[in-house]
């Protein structure tokens, strides 16, 4: 049955209702309702929950049963049920009963609400590092010395916590980490919008603006997020490039990190690479494993290889950077690539290579930065290599794929590198896999 829209009746609105192929019903609210059948027929209905039963009784069809005669029937049996009167219990032959839907949940604590939002609205939905993410903020976790900042609220009804009680939290996070205190909101906010929607509470405690109201100017401008800024300079890069080989660490993850910034893509495309995606000096990033994969009018991301990056790359099969860490005991094998947070810790127990603190990400931040300085990549051509978003008008009207630019870009950067560090970027190379600068004026 098709769903009710709500309206006032008018003998003229009931008139003119049209059979479709299959039956609808139209309400007034209140349960007054009005049935039209694929045939033609036309019944006024009231349904009501009595019981736990869902019953719909037949008022009569219309027009032998008018508009005012079957308001006044509903009208004196609706005042039945208010009265915990079965207005059908002398005639049930001609009620249609139907189980009523599960009440929504109301006294689910925190724990329990975390478990179901993830199972319905996380996993298999998102890609892994947000799963992952997601889990570590709201569930608790087993991992010796983990942070649970949610420790409190595990077993309190989420009816319970109030915006007051967000902002509270909110406060004492900050104090230890400005970042995790805006994590915080990110993750619960949508999970608090998953309950509201669900009538499990009335409000969300974690509408921003709201939260804010509570804290102290000081706090509010923690909670602001940073714009990330960290990119390499030249002396940076060459000591990044030339300190790698000595760092402990597995050459599979040196030359993911190698790869980052040589090609501009983002640390987890990088890592997932598989030896299917690459053909000749193209590696087509399939759009599944990109951030536009929920964008409709997105296409597979294309990037070319250079011998440097196909060097990096190797012959092997399957994932290119595949995980050493093996199956857990019991547990059949599995191949995966090596994770983003793996990666990251690999940059941090080695002291960040001796430079300032830095992240996978800021490498792909430093290719896109050296770009806008290199003469013959185009403003265009850069934000096409690194697979973002076309803006305003252009995402409608430019369909270009960009393709030659794309490899012109990489080639001019692959060049400003090997001019920073001063010399092949990998000596084992033949020097002539390195072609001299070409294609500078290249047009858009």
């Amino acid at each position: 049955m098709a769903r009710s829209k709500s309206m006032t009746f008018t003998d003229t609105m009931v008139r003119k209702l049209k059979p479709e192929a299959g039956k609808y019903t139209r309400g007034e609210g209140n349960g007054f309702t009005i049935r039209v059948m694929p045939s033609g027929i036309k019944t006024w209905l009231y349904i009501y929950i009595i019981q736990d039963k869902r019953r719909e009784m037949n008022l009569g069809n219309y027009p032998e049963v008018t508009l005012e005669t079957a308001r006044a029937k509903f009208k004196a049996a609706r005042t039945k049920v208010k009265n915990k009167i079965d207005p059908m219990a002398e005639n049930l032959e001609t009620a249609e009963v139907v189980e009523a839907e599960p009440e929504p949940k109301h006294d689910l604590t925190f724990d329990e609400l975390a478990k179901e939002y993830i199972a319905s609205n996380v996993e298999g939905q998102l890609v892994d590092v947000s799963v992952y993410s997601i889990k570590r903020i709201l569930l608790r976790s087993e991992r010796k010395g983990a942070v649970d900042d949610f420790k409190q609220w595990r077993t309190r009804k989420v009816s319970t916590i109030t915006t007051e009680d967000a902002a509270k939290l909110v406060k004492e996070v900050s104090l230890r980490s400005a970042a995790a205190a805006r994590n915080i909101i990110k993750t619960a906010r949508p999970m608090f919008s998953y309950a509201k929607a669900r009538r499990m509470i009335s409000s969300n405690p974690f509408i921003l603006g709201d939260v804010k109201s509570f804290l102290s100017r000081p706090v509010q401008s923690r909670l602001e997020p940073t714009i990330k800024s960290r990119t390499f300079s030249e002396d940076e890069i060459r000591h990044f490039w030339t300190t790698l080989s000595e760092i402990s660490a597995s050459s599979t993850a040196k030359n993911a990190l190698r790869l980052i910034l040589l090609t501009g893509q983002r640390p987890s495309e990088v890592l997932g690479l598989h030896s299917d995606e690459i053909n000749g000096h193209w590696w087509t990033l399939p759009k599944e494993r990109t951030k536009a994969r929920y964008d409709k009018n997105r296409e597979d991301h294309k990037i070319y290889l250079l011998p440097e990056a196909l060097a990096l790359i190797g012959g092997k099969e399957g994932y290119i950077f595949e995980s050493r860490v093996k199956s857990r005991k019991g547990a059949a094998p599995k191949s995966t690539p090596i994770s983003v947070n793996a990666l990251g810790h690999t940059i941090y127990v080695n002291n960040y290579l001796g430079l300032a603190p830095w992240g996978a990400h800021d490498l792909r931040r430093t290719c896109r930065t050296f770009m806008s300085d290199i003469d013959g990549i185009s403003a265009k051509a850069a934000e096409a290599t690194l697979n973002h978003a076309k803006q305003g008008v252009l995402k409608n009207y430019d369909q270009h794929k960009y393709e030659r630019q794309i490899q012109n870009a990489l080639t001019l950067w692959r060049d400003k590198l090997v001019e920073i560090i001063g010399g092949p970027l990998l000596p084992e190379l033949p020097d002539n896999v390195i072609p001299i600068r070409r294609n500078i004026g290249v047009a858009e």
